[in-house]
């Protein structure tokens, strides 16, 4: 009975303070409710840029390559055994100077072989047609003596062919590149022997989308550009334009010669080009750094104003889809949805939602340019 007693005494106990605790954590709640619902988050840190109205040249920047206007991997036509090489790599070389030599001793011979067949060939003839004019002989040896000359002419046209296959002149002027053959080293029939590229002047091959495509003549002027060489701009004009729009891409290539005296420009490069049609456009401009790209539409925060309930004002964020245009530099022409005077957000967007509350210390704001230089740190 006492036992029962004690276990009773416990029980009621435990419970007593569970349900202090209980009671003690419904309080902490309410609190924690109670503060939280009264809790504002301080406004946003960032730096605003009025948008503005610019003029800007008409231009269009798209990209390209360079390459040589003739250009050529030149092989060996004939087997045989490199016995002269007339030009050392990377020099420049004149039309018709001669590159690279294989063995032609037994061509040679075979040539003096023929070219003494022919000569008895043509002596032949002579004699047989003496005899025909004395009726001596007939008309069917005549014959077989022209045709045995012509034999022999032909025999030797082949055999000084083969020789002139055998010495490698440049097609064209220009700058050989790396040989890869040396002298006494047997190379077969399309065997690479050695580059040649005229660099001087140069093309660069380059599209421009459909819309602006009536804009390109033949004459048009290009400036170029290349990472090799950042602080030249090179000039050219527009040389050849495909007669058809690309159908994948509605893009028409474009070609234009360019001077290459230095020889900067290199086939093969990367290069950045430009066009400037002429005219001038307005544009409503911003700073590149307050877009949000997104898949559903590209926005920005404009600086907007809220009444309080003691009617005071306070800045907050408002979200403005934008329909974006050209960019140059650190700006981009603002088509749709922001005019100008408007107060965009440039510095801080990434962490702001609609009605955000703002804060403005443009002292911070970064220095902006149309035309930004990489500087190194």
């Amino acid at each position: 009975m006492r036992a029962r007693y004690q276990i009773g005494i416990a029980s009621a106990v435990m419970f007593g303070i569970a349900v202090v605790l209980g009671l003690v954590k419904f309080i902490q709640i309410r609190q924690a409710i109670a503060e939280h619902a009264n809790f504002k988050m301080p406004p946003e840190s960032v730096t605003t840029f009025e948008a503005k109205e610019v003029v800007w040249n008409n231009q269009w920047k798209t990209i390209g390559s360079i390459a040589a206007i003739e250009g050529a991997e030149l092989a060996a036509e004939e087997a045989g055994r490199v016995s002269k090489i007339g030009v050392e790599s990377g020099a420049r070389v004149e039309k018709g100077q001669m590159l690279l030599e294989l063995d032609t001793s037994v061509e040679e011979a075979d040539l003096k072989g023929a070219l003494a067949r022919l000569e008895q060939a043509r002596q032949n003839l002579v004699r047989v047609n003496n005899l025909k004019i004395q009726s001596a002989t007939s008309a069917a040896t005549v014959e077989e003596a022209q045709s045995r000359v012509r034999q022999s002419d032909a025999e030797v046209g082949s055999l000084k062919a083969s020789i002139d296959r055998k010495k490698i002149t440049a097609p064209f002027a220009g700058r050989v590149g790396i040989r890869m053959v040396n002298i006494g080293q047997y190379v077969s029939q399309g065997t690479l022997l050695l580059p040649l590229f005229s660099i001087d002047p140069v093309y660069v091959n380059f599209s421009v989308p459909q819309q602006v495509s009536s804009k390109v003549t033949p004459g048009s002027k290009v400036l170029v550009r290349v990472d090799a060489a950042s602080e030249k701009t090179f000039e050219g004009t527009v040389s050849a334009i495909n007669p058809n729009i690309d159908q994948a891409t509605r893009n028409l290539s474009i070609q234009a010669k360019v001077n290459n005296t230095d020889e900067f420009l290199r086939p093969g490069m990367f290069a950045n080009v430009s066009m400037d049609f002429g005219d001038k456009l307005k544009y409503v401009v911003i700073p590149v750094s307050g877009i949000s790209y997104a898949p559903y539409g590209d926005s920005v925060y404009i600086v907007n104003t809220a009444k309080l309930d003691d009617g005071t004002e306070k800045l907050v964020a408002k979200n403005q889809i934008v329909h974006l245009g050209e960019r140059r530099g650190d700006f981009v022409a603002v088509l749709s949805g922001v005019k100008v005077g408007d107060s965009v957000i440039s510095t801080g967007a990434f962490k702001l939602r609609d009605g955000a509350d703002l804060v403005i210390h443009n002292e911070k704001a970064p220095k902006l340019s149309e035309n930004p230089e990489v500087q190194d740190s």
